[in-house]
């Protein structure tokens, strides 16, 4: 009987080390082919690329993020300029519909200059307005006559410094000459006459 023990206990053992010794087996053949696909697959090399490629996304994910911020400013430079400009707009179409006029003055304001009272109007202005349009270099109260007080010695000398700062060239006319109210009257030239009935 206890040499059957003795049996039961060696046949025991025996399957315990065989057991250990596949499983040491195993573990040594999984090792190396995990080393075999390692060295087969060139890991520290994908590991660098891959290192590589996240450093390339994270710069291209900061360069986003700062076209964003830059764009964001612009858009708000953009509309703070646009909301100026109707600003403006509104404001010169106010002043535009002004009943009060502005006044033009030209010459010394001294003796023994006088003050001459001329309207004047811009005609390339008119027929631009009456289509719609805006003239390139003067606003749109040129299409109506507006009043010039002009200085000067006599009536000639007025006209000629009217027609240095408003030259008929680029369509200015006068629609009218003639001494301020209060100041004697002086008589008009046939020429300015003539040019004020156009």
């Amino acid at each position: 009987m206890t040499a059957g023990v003795i049996g039961i206990l060696e046949f025991g053992l025996f399957v315990f080390l065989a057991t250990v010794a596949a499983s040491a087996l195993v573990a040594l053949g999984a090792h190396g082919y995990t080393l075999v696909l390692e060295h087969l697959a060139d890991t520290d090399k994908l590991r660098q690329k891959i290192a590589m490629y996240s450093r390339i996304a994270s710069g291209l994910s900061d360069r986003v993020e700062s076209r964003k911020n830059t764009a964001a400013g612009a858009a708000t430079q953009l509309f703070a300029a646009q909301r100026q400009e109707a600003q403006l707009k509104k404001k010169l179409r106010e002043l535009e519909a002004s009943p009060h006029r502005f006044v033009r003055l030209l010459g010394q304001e001294q003796m023994p200059n006088k003050p001459f009272e001329m309207l004047v109007m811009n005609s390339s202005v008119a027929h631009q307005v009456k289509r719609g349009e805006r003239h390139p270099f003067y606003d749109n109260s040129w299409a109506r006559p507006q009043p010039v007080h002009v200085w000067a010695m006599g009536l000639d000398e007025a006209r000629e410094l009217l027609e240095r700062t408003f030259p008929k060239t680029v369509g200015f006319k006068v629609v009218h000459a003639g001494p301020m109210p209060g100041e004697p009257a002086t008589p008009s030239p046939p020429s300015l006459a003539a040019e004020a009935a156009e």
